[in-house]
């Protein structure tokens, strides 16, 4: 009797276990660190990366966690020649609060026609807290329909073609960050910084904001850089 006692506990706590496990990987639970994820996909511009990364590195861990999200594990390497590793693949990575997608050279091309990606993006972005782009990163928002009937913007050479692929899109020119909703992008370069300072002052209040601004030698003018539209 005490022999199938035993084994009947046993199975009844391994059953307990593997459905904790199971739900516990991918889920945020209450008090965690805001989950940041930057998607970077092969050669990435390291502004539109190295902006907000560290911009969110500054933010005491125990409120924020931010790592890069890619569509492989394998190594990859910037557009300026520096290889990276990304933390999660689109297949693993936990659910984000953060979504950040940074431009990079096949943004135009590749890119958008990677269809893994695009569907990632979408099912990132329903769960998001904010969706955030930086130079032709706004291309990929586009293509999983997030910029429909928002206000955004790109690299100051791309607005127009911006417009054209995405005509319901209102696209802000000579904009370096525009907010609509949840939904920021930016013009890229420093404005990736200002984009991101943007989203750190909404998640923590402006005082955490400017100590990281006056960190990095930015002025409380770059917060202000953001234009809230709607």
């Amino acid at each position: 009797m005490k022999r199938y006692l035993l084994v009947y506990v046993s199975c009844v706590i391994a059953f307990l276990l593997a459905g904790a496990s199971g739900v516990s990987a991918q889920q945020k639970r209450e008090g965690e660190p805001v989950r940041v994820g930057i998607l970077l996909l092969n050669k990435p511009y390291i502004t539109e990366f190295a902006g907000p990364l560290d911009v969110y590195h500054h933010v005491p861990v125990e409120k924020l966690n931010v790592f890069i999200v890619s569509d492989t594990d394998q190594e990859l390497v910037m557009y300026e020649g520096m290889p990276f590793r990304a933390h999660y693949t689109i297949e693993n990575a936990p659910k984000l609060d953060v979504l950040v997608v940074p431009s990079g050279a096949e943004s135009l091309d590749a890119d958008r026609k990677n269809v893994r990606v695009i569907n990632w993006i979408k099912k990132a972005a329903r769960e998001a807290q904010f969706i955030t782009s930086h130079c032709e990163g706004a291309f990929l928002l586009g293509e999983a329909g997030l910029l429909e009937n928002k206000d955004a913007t790109t690299f100051h050479v791309d607005t127009t073609a911006l417009q054209q692929q995405y005509p319901t899109c209102r696209v802000q020119k000579d904009r370096r960050v525009v907010v609509d909703g949840n939904l920021i992008t930016s013009a890229g370069g420093l404005a990736s910084y200002e984009a991101a300072l943007y989203v750190v002052e909404k998640l923590f209040g402006k005082d955490q904001a400017l100590s990281i601004a006056a960190a990095l030698v930015f002025g409380p003018s770059n917060i202000e850089a953001a234009i809230t539209t709607k």
